[in-house]
């Protein structure tokens, strides 16, 4: 197992490539597939991935692509070229805890079973674990297959899991992905709250795919 850790603005993210014979060296994991940070909110869309994940892109449970993403992206890819790519992955990224952003937002929080908090309308401060990683030229198309204790998706409805796409910027191409979580500080009658949800709070590690012909 290669690991490479790689500045993020004030965070290191650590990536890492399993020893298989589909999977690129580490030259050209430290030259063309370099990890970089954007402080947008929203992900770029590409419209090739779109079309594959369709509105199943996340299972119900937030943690995977569903359903069995890696082997619908295959045979798309294979019906749409003739011919079956060469699938280049399981590679991670690890993403440290960022800086809260936006922060002081109110959130009506609806309570999960019988956990901490209870329903009810919070001052909350929103982190946002964002990762966009850069794929080499000759890469067709990647995808995020899972992220480790994913935060929300959508933090305003709280729902668990992650967003994932394709993006190009300058000629380049990159998959892209983002999850939330939050820390709910105080009620709206000033009483302490300091909750992190979805528990747990940490670093989170995303895992990537990508295809070439």
């Amino acid at each position: 197992m290669k690991k490479i850790l790689i500045p993020l603005l004030g965070l290191v993210m650590v990536v890492s490539c399993a020893d298989d014979n589909n999977t690129i060296d580490s030259s050209n994991v430290t030259d063309n597939s370099k990890i970089t940070a954007d402080t947008a909110n929203r992900i770029e869309s590409n419209e090739f991935t779109k079309n594959i994940l369709g509105d199943n892109f996340m299972a119900s449970d937030g943690k995977t692509l569903a359903p069995t993403i890696k082997e619908r992206m295959i045979a798309e890819f294979t019906a749409a070229n003739k011919k079956a790519p060469t699938v280049h992955g399981p590679y991670t990224a690890t993403v440290a805890v960022p800086g809260a952003n936006p922060t002081d937002v109110k959130i009506s929080y609806a309570q999960v079973g019988s956990t901490y908090p209870g329903t009810g309308v919070y001052m909350s401060d929103v982190y946002n674990y964002y990762l966009r990683a850069q794929l080499p030229a000759e890469a067709a198309t990647g995808w995020i297959d899972s992220v480790d204790n994913p935060g929300y998706s959508n933090y305003t409805t709280q729902t668990i899991g992650f967003n994932s796409n394709m993006s190009t910027a300058n000629g380049n191409k990159y998959v892209v992905a983002n999850t939330y979580t939050m820390v709910l500080k105080h009620n709206m009658v000033g009483q302490l709250i300091n909750a992190v949800v979805p528990a747990a709070s940490g670093p989170k590690t995303f895992t990537y795919y990508y295809l070439t012909l």
